[in-house]
């Protein structure tokens, strides 16, 4: 059965995959590869877009040629031409030979510029040009060569905000973008997750000589209520996990899974950082402002704060452009800084889906759920909801926190160095399922264990 499907995300190269949406991402691989035109692949981290760049690759007719894939992300600043166009032997110190660049690796073939989104802004004009012109020179030499390359980039960053935001060139973007293709999340095609996971199983059994698991009726209903936002990279290293675990008993599929999958939330409870849970069966006056600046915020990073005209927010709500200024200097709400850690993360819903995930792994954990015992579903959503507002405003959101204090509430706790050290390990976890530069990674970890000495007793480390 699994032979038939369409397949992706996996470590063999295949695609794997029986839903709509991802057999239309296919069909436009299929058609563009019979071209030179250079490809955006756009998705989260995980879906497989290395995967979809070396389809178009494979069935094109550069097939023969090599195909040269360049992590953007990991070049230093002052190696990125050397590495890009090559170099000329004494060209700077170091420079004790001749050196091809990968545009020059990739003659005849493919060049992925893999998280294209991360070359800094005062680099992007060199690439820009070889793009216009396809032709170079390397470090240190007059002599311009010719580059017989297809381009394609991947990216996971949404290079519009990013432009907005000023951090990459707008004629780039378009250089790039000729022929858009959009890889959808795993949780947008729930439909792949089942076909994708008895894959991985089957693979996972070949490859250690083991029988193969089948998934259980519950397990399916556990993989199909997790979000996945590590995608199918992160499906893959769960159910290794668990194969790993389980040793030749039954799959134990819990000891894979993150904390948020086999919380009692499930997918539902993402809604939390959406609408408020009215404590009394009805909304207090407080509650009912939050639900407004919520799906005002909400509104507004849809539309990229955008107040007026077509497609503005005001437009979006049916309101006045007047009227819409008013209320969000009411509640205020103002534009988030672009070089804050807020919008570098993507705003609201990417710190929700961290919240989110952060709190499912701690009331999972069974000595950090002591601190839930006695709340009731809907005490605990509210918790929930204060953390994403608290952690937005921290950020520098749109938005000032206006809960209780946080920090004090946590001090009466009697949190121990165990507690903490158990804390830390899920954060880091929800970190790794994200799709974070380290420069965002190491604020948030900052950020966290700056609040140790205050919530931990005997806080020693």
């Amino acid at each position: 059965m699994i032979a038939n499907h369409t397949t992706i995300g996996t470590d063999t190269g295949e695609i794997v995959g029986v839903s709509q949406a991802l057999t239309a991402v296919l069909e436009q691989a299929r058609v563009v590869a019979l071209t030179d035109a250079t490809v955006l692949i756009c998705g989260e981290t995980g879906v497989g877009k290395e995967l979809i760049a070396r389809r178009i690759h494979d069935e094109s007719r550069r097939c023969h040629g090599p195909m040269i894939t360049v992590n953007c992300a990991s070049i230093p600043r002052d190696l990125f031409e050397s590495e890009f166009f090559g170099h000329s032997r004494g060209a700077f110190t170091g420079a004790i030979r001749d050196r091809r660049g990968r545009i020059e690796a990739a003659d005849g073939g493919t060049l992925l510029l893999d998280e294209v989104g991360e070359i800094p802004l005062e680099l992007q004009g060199k690439l820009l040009r070889t793009l216009q012109h396809l032709s170079f020179e390397r470090v240190g030499e007059d002599r311009t060569r010719r580059a017989n390359v297809r381009f394609i980039a991947a990216t996971n960053r949404n290079l519009l905000q990013e432009i907005s935001s000023g951090r990459f060139r707008l004629d780039l973007y378009y250089r790039l973008s000729v022929f858009p293709i959009e890889v959808p999340p795993l949780r947008a095609r729930p439909e792949d997750i089942v076909s994708l996971a008895q894959y991985f199983l089957c693979h996972l059994a070949a490859k250690s000589e083991r029988r193969a698991h089948s998934l259980s009726s519950a397990q399916v209903r556990h993989l199909l209520a997790y979000e996945w936002p590590g995608n199918a990279r992160e499906l893959k290293n769960v159910l290794e996990r668990a194969f790993i675990l389980s040793g030749d008993g039954p799959l134990r599929l819990d000891l894979g899974l993150p904390a948020a999958a086999i919380s009692s939330f499930g997918r539902a409870s993402s809604l939390a950082d959406r609408l408020p849970v009215p404590a009394q069966g009805f909304f207090t006056a407080s509650e009912f402002e939050q639900l407004e600046r919520q799906n005002l915020i909400g509104v507004l990073e849809a539309v990229h704060w955008k107040i007026s005209g077509e497609n503005g927010a005001a437009a979006v709500l049916g309101l006045s452009p007047s009227t819409l200024s008013s209320r969000l200097k009411a509640l205020k709400i103002g534009r988030p800084e672009p070089t804050s850690l807020y919008a570098r993360l993507g705003g609201h819903q990417v710190i929700a889906r961290f919240a989110h995930d952060l709190f499912g792994r701690v009331l999972a954990d069974p000595v950090l759920s002591r601190f839930w015992a006695q709340r009731s579903t809907i005490g605990i959503l509210r918790e929930e909801q204060l953390l994403v507002a608290y952690l937005s405003s921290a950020s520098g959101g749109p938005a000032k926190y206006l809960g209780r204090d946080l920090r004090s509430a946590h001090r009466h706790l009697d949190i121990t160095a165990a507690d903490w050290n158990a804390f830390r390990t899920h954060l880091g976890v929800t970190i790794d399922s994200l799709p974070l530069a380290d420069r965002e990674r190491q604020e948030i970890i900052t950020f966290a264990e700056g609040l140790r000495g205050e919530i931990v007793r005997d806080a020693q480390y």
